[in-house]
C-alpha cells in the first residue's frame, strides 16, 4: 500500500524523529503516530548547513514504521560511522529528512551500459554482489551531472573496483518528508 501522509502526518513523523534524537540527552516520551504496524523501507538523513551529517536507513526492514523512524533516527544521529555522535547543540541546527523508499524494481545488470540505459535520472539504486550492497537515495542525483558519475560513485561507496555479472541492481522512488518545507 503506497503512503500519502497529510501533511500534518508528515510534520508528525518528523517531530518523532527530532523528539527520538533529543531524548538522548533529555529523555521524554515520544510523540505517538498513528500508522498501525506499518512497515516501509526507509532512511533518515541529517544536514547541518546544507551539508551531509548522517544517514542511516533499512532496505529490508520489518518493524513498524514509527518505531523505524525513531530507531533510524536515533541510528544517524549516533552511529553513522562516517561522523562522530551528534551533539545537543548540533541538532538545533539539522534539518531532519525522512526518505520512505517505493517498490524496488528489478533492473537487468548483467553488464553495466545496460545497466546505465535502464536506469532512469531521479530514481534511486541499489546495487548488491556477493553479500555486499550500497545504495544511493534519488536525492544523490541533485550532486552528479551524469547516470555514469552517479554509478561510478555508488560503486566506490560499496568498495567494487569493477563491474561483475553477478551484479544486481534495482531501482526504486522515494516518499521525501523534510523539515523546512511544505508538502
Amino acid at each position: 500500500m503506497p503512503l500519502s501522509p497529510s501533511a500534518e502526518e508528515q510534520r508528525r513523523w518528523l517531530a518523532l524523529a527530532r523528539a527520538s534524537i533529543a531524548s538522548a540527552w533529555q529523555p521524554q516520551p515520544l510523540p505517538e503516530l498513528a500508522l498501525g504496524e506499518q512497515v516501509a523501507d526507509l532512511f533518515v538523513t541529517l544536514h547541518i548547513d546544507g551539508e551531509l551529517r548522517g544517514c542511516i536507513g533499512a532496505t529490508n526492514n520489518d518493524r513498524p514504521l514509527a518505531q523505524s523512524i525513531a530507531y533510524l533516527a536515533r541510528q544517524c544521529a549516533f552511529a553513522d560511522p562516517r561522523f562522530p555522535p551528534l551533539t545537543e547543540a548540533e541538532l538545533a541546527r539539522c534539518h531532519i529528512s525522512i526518505s520512505v523508499l517505493g517498490p524496488k524494481r528489478p533492473l537487468p545488470a548483467n553488464d553495466r551500459a545496460t545497466l546505465e540505459a535502464e536506469l532512469c535520472a531521479g530514481e534511486g539504486l541499489l546495487l548488491r554482489q556477493d553479500g555486499r550492497q550500497a545504495i544511493f537515495l534519488p536525492q544523490v542525483w541533485e550532486g552528479v551531472g551524469s547516470t555514469g558519475e552517479f554509478v561510478d560513485a555508488l560503486m566506490r561507496k560499496g568498495g567494487w573496483q569493477h563491474w561483475s555479472p553477478r551484479m544486481q541492481a534495482q531501482s526504486f522512488d522515494c516518499l521525501v518528508v523534510q523539515e523546512g518545507l511544505e508538502p
